[in-house]
């Protein structure tokens, strides 16, 4: 009962002491074996923690009294109830806390993590495969299987299914390629040849002159060539900050007036009407500055994901890069990513509508973007939406549980004809996995990192290659990989997360070397790191439960609480005074 009045935020009523004096009787046990439970004094300053938690004019005596009287027990027994209290409380505490990797134990898992396998794989891959014929799916099963992953994005969901539209968008661009710049800045006067000889003779350092030993004056007719190659680089430079000034400036006249919300332009209803159309600013452009018409394009009805900017349609597009929004240059694929419209970015004021700041590619070409259109992430409104992914999805779980059936009999035949003749006959590839293991050495002991190897068609699955691993350490390695059980050698994986299929023939393996291992100790508490990473942390309730207890005591109670209930009124002892155990010899 006076764990009961600590309250259900105790660690004691956490893991369920108070529901059973069995419970308490064997935890209690524990605590006392441990040499963990003090004196009088342990239980008083337990009593001194609650009294100081409770307010300036609550003593510690007061705080046994009442819980004690609460509990029905005198103040000796409130005293070494309290005193138990600690013991447990601090037993707890350091199993919970308590390093719980021993040499033995990490020196087994580093040998697992480090064992090498070289291995010759088929993969068959469901979501790739043509080689099945499905059957036709009924409607029930595409509103089902849409049902069950209409949340997801594509690849997030279980075993990568995903319908969710991700967010789509059209495009508008201005484009103005270096070259012609370049053609219009050539016809400028600063190329004409008196010029030209300015510009060298104020600086000719500037053009990678060399004095000679005579100290004669460089002449200009030298370094012609190489001046108006520098001249013409500089003017372009300029010209093309101009014309993104310019086409900046004539973007945001229409914009005059128009108040804000936070970052973003709060736009009016006649907003079409007033701002400036790309082809009319292109007209201005190639005004202004003599440039050939920059080309207009636009996507029309089609809608865009981020992922078009990979796109052939898009690749030019998709290394422009603005240096607008901080020191980093943004793509714009990123920034199309941060407009309002789809979440929107606290730094990067963009939106739908208006003009993006004016972007340059690597080569020099400039151009200029908007978004005119939106469509944010949503679940699929219609199956039609999303009919040929969900098709597709289940052509693959029929591909796999067909495949999966046949699994037995490929290993059976793999191991009695040779996986190469089997893949041939699957029409699959058999690749060679020359480092399949669970954790990279070098990382290992350098970084405390486990990095895994990888599987052609399979990549660093973990799964795939801990049942690799599984079979590989059931060898011996002091013998020839021939002389063992093939079963160990030859065998199948199934991988449903990926709705893939492997069959695995092992060709070697490389165990945990003295060399290594030594290397490793030597960097103790980076290997304990990794280890620990793949161990679950303590869990108290747990390991303190009752039937925990029972087990590791291997207590009986004499009686059963379902045929005799234990009184409200009867004391701690008197609960504890019904029980008899038997008790494992210590």
């Amino acid at each position: 009962r006076l764990i009961d009045e600590l309250g259900p935020q105790n660690p004691l009523n956490q893991i369920g002491v108070g529901k059973d004096p069995a419970h308490w009787y064997l935890l209690s046990r524990e605590a006392k074996a441990a040499g963990l439970v003090p004196g009088p004094s342990g239980g008083f300053a337990l009593a001194q923690g609650m009294a100081a938690s409770a307010g300036e004019d609550v003593t510690p005596e007061a705080v046994i009294s009442n819980l004690g009287a609460r509990a029905r027990l005198t103040m000796p027994q409130a005293i070494e109830t309290f005193s138990e209290i600690a013991g447990v409380s601090r037993l707890i505490s350091m199993v919970a806390g308590a390093g719980r990797i021993s040499d033995l134990r990490m020196r087994s898992a580093a040998a697992r993590k480090s064992l090498g396998v070289a291995a010759d794989v088929v993969v068959f891959d469901a979501k790739t495969d043509t080689s099945m014929t499905p059957p036709t799916h009924t409607e029930e099963e595409f509103a089902e299987q849409l049902a069950a992953h209409a949340a997801d994005a594509p690849g997030t969901g279980e075993k990568g299914f995903g319908y969710r539209i991700p967010d789509r968008f059209k495009l508008e661009w201005l484009s103005i390629p270096r070259q012609a710049i370049e053609d219009a800045v050539a016809k400028s006067p600063a190329l004409d040849t008196v010029e030209l000889r300015k510009a060298f003779i104020r600086d000719p350092l500037k053009f990678g002159t060399v004095l000679s030993t005579s100290n004669a004056a460089p002449v200009f007719e030298d370094y012609k060539d190489k001046v108006r190659a520098v001249v013409l680089k500089n003017e372009v430079e300029k010209t093309t900050r101009t014309i993104a000034k310019f086409a900046s400036d004539q973007l945001q006249f229409p914009r005059r007036g128009i108040g804000s919300a936070g970052i973003h332009v709060k736009l009016p209803e006649d907003w079409s009407e007033r701002s400036l159309a790309f082809p009319e600013l292109a007209q201005k452009i190639q005004d202004k500055f003599g440039v050939a018409l920059p080309a207009y394009t636009s996507t029309g009805e089609e809608w865009l994901t981020s992922k078009s900017f990979t796109e052939d349609n898009l690749s030019e597009l998709s290394t422009a890069t603005t240096d607008r929004f901080g020191q980093s240059p943004m793509r714009a694929q990123q920034v199309v990513e941060a407009i309002k419209e789809f979440g929107g970015s606290d730094t990067v004021p963009v939106q739908a509508k208006v003009a993006f700041p004016t972007l340059t590619t690597p080569t020099g070409d400039l151009f200029i973007l908007r978004v005119i259109d939106t469509d944010p992430s949503h679940e699929p409104r219609d199956l039609a939406d999303v009919r040929e992914d969900v098709a597709a999805d289940l052509d693959a779980i029929y591909a796999y549980d067909s495949m999966s059936d046949q699994l037995s009999s490929l290993v059976e035949a793999a191991r009695a004809k040779g996986l190469r003749e089997v893949a041939g006959e699957l029409d699959l590839p058999m690749e060679f996995a020359n480092d399949i293991r669970e954790a990279n050495l070098q990382f290992l002991i350098q970084y405390g990192v486990s990095i895994s190897g990888s599987i052609p068609g399979v990549g660093s699955n973990a799964e795939a290659i801990s049942d690799i691993i599984d079979h590989a350490a059931k060898l011996d390695p002091t013998k020839p990989i021939a002389d063992q059980q093939i079963e160990d050698r030859i065998f199948g994986v199934l991988i449903p997360d990926e709705l893939k299929i492997m069959l695995v023939k092992i060709d070697s393996v490389s165990p945990l070397t003295k060399e290594q291992w030594d290397a490793m100790s030597t960097n103790n508490a980076q290997l304990q790191q990794a280890v620990a990473r793949d161990l679950a942390p303590p869990d108290p309730t747990e390991i303190f439960s009752l039937d925990s207890l029972k087990e590791r005591h291997n207590f009986v109670p004499s009686r059963n609480d379902d045929d005799e209930e234990f009184e409200e009124d009867s004391d701690t002892e008197d609960a504890d005074a019904d029980e008899k155990s038997t008790e494992a010899a210590a």
